[in-house]
Parts: structure tokens; sequence; C-alpha cells
């Protein structure tokens, strides 16, 4: 059986804290170890409930996320911080991911996909969410220089693994959707960052953006 996620859920509104709450303790994935109302408690909540990822709410009143999210990781630098927030702008989505956090969700996702990312962040991998990572890749395109780039062949299921991971979809279910094992989709990504260079899943999509294999 797969490691038991510990949780820790910041958040200064009582519904959300509620709602995550609900479906944390519904997922025998995970589990949920403490909830802190505000930046300026977390520290606290985080050094006494010793949990494997953070689900960070980005504005709180006192210490905000980006700021919680740095004395978090300065106090244990192997937690994961995913953020969880309303704002879908790339700006947003950079503050907090600079300041070590390695996911970025909006609110309106699903509690699989949410659940799905906090998995996928204790696993080593990084989640943003399809909407800030469409941001993220019109704005390198608009930024970005017009070389033309060569791309380094990738097999036939390594490029669908491209689009899948494009439109937004976790390592389990590109695994479902391609009917192979998780530890299958895992192992190709991981030879994709080799051939392009890169080390993330949204570096992943900027280079096919910039390569065309992709258009968004």
């Amino acid at each position: 059986m797969s490691e038991v996620v510990r949780v820790l859920v910041v958040d200064d509104e009582a519904l959300v804290r509620h709602a995550l709450r609900a479906f944390l303790t519904d997922d025998d994935r995970v589990t949920l170890v403490g909830e802190a109302t505000d930046g300026s408690e977390v520290l606290a909540i985080c050094r006494a409930s010793n949990p494997d990822v953070v689900l960070m709410d980005i504005k709180m009143r006192d210490i905000g996320g980006v700021e919680a999210t740095r004395l978090i990781l300065e106090s244990n630098p192997h937690c994961r911080v995913v953020a969880l927030t309303t704002f879908t702008t790339e700006w947003r989505a950079l503050e907090v991911l600079r300041a070590g956090a390695c996911g970025y969700l909006v609110k309106n996702s699903t509690p699989k996909q949410i659940i799905d990312a906090v998995v996928a962040a204790h696993a080593g991998d990084r989640v943003v969410s399809p909407e800030v990572q469409d941001r993220f890749v019109r704005a390198a395109i608009e930024t970005g220089d017009s070389r033309t780039l060569e791309a380094p062949g990738l097999s036939e299921r390594e490029m669908q693994i491209v689009e899948l991971i494009a439109r937004g979809l976790s390592n389990a279910e590109i695994a479902e959707e391609l009917h192979y094992a998780e530890g299958t989709v895992k192992a190709d990504i991981r030879r994709i960052n080799q051939l392009w260079g890169v080390e993330n899943r949204l570096q992943i999509v900027l280079r096919a953006t910039e390569l065309g294999v992709i258009s968004l």
C-alpha cells in the first residue's frame, strides 16, 4: 500500500477549510493532520503536525501565503507546498513558485484534481492548474524569440504523454487514459525531461509549444 500523505490546510475562510476537510478525510491516499487560519500561525502548526504537503491559500490577513511558504520551507525543506487560490494570473503563480511552492491550483479545481495534486507533489512532481499553465505558455510565446528549434525524437507514447500533460492531466489520469502503469508514465516523463533538457511538467509544455509539437 502507498504511503498516506499527511496534509495541512491553510486558509482564512472557514467554508473553504470545511470543504477541503470533507473530501480530504474521504480519500484513503491522504490524511488531514491540521488546519491554520492564516500565515501567522502556520509555522507553529506545521511543526506540531509535521505535514508532507501544505495546501496554502495566497491572500490571507497578517502573513500571506507567499511569505508563509518561505517560512515553512526554511523550517522544513522536505515539506511540499501547493498553493490553492482564486488567482489565475501567471505573476501570482510565479510569486509563490519562486518562494518554493511546487504546485499552483485554482479553487475551482475538483476534489480529485486537488488530491491528485497533493499526491503528485509528495512524489516530487510540480503541478499547475491548466488555465494558469496556459497563461505561462502564452506569456512565454509573446516574450520569446522566433528561433527554429529541433525536437529530439520522442516515441508515439511519449508524444501522447506530452499532449496529455498540456491538457493538465495528472500522472494517474495519463496512466488511465493510455492504459499503462503509473510507474511507466513517470519513467516516460523522466526520459522526456532528459531529452528536452527540462525539469518539470510546465517546462515540458513550454518546450513543446516552442517546438511546435502542440499549440494552445
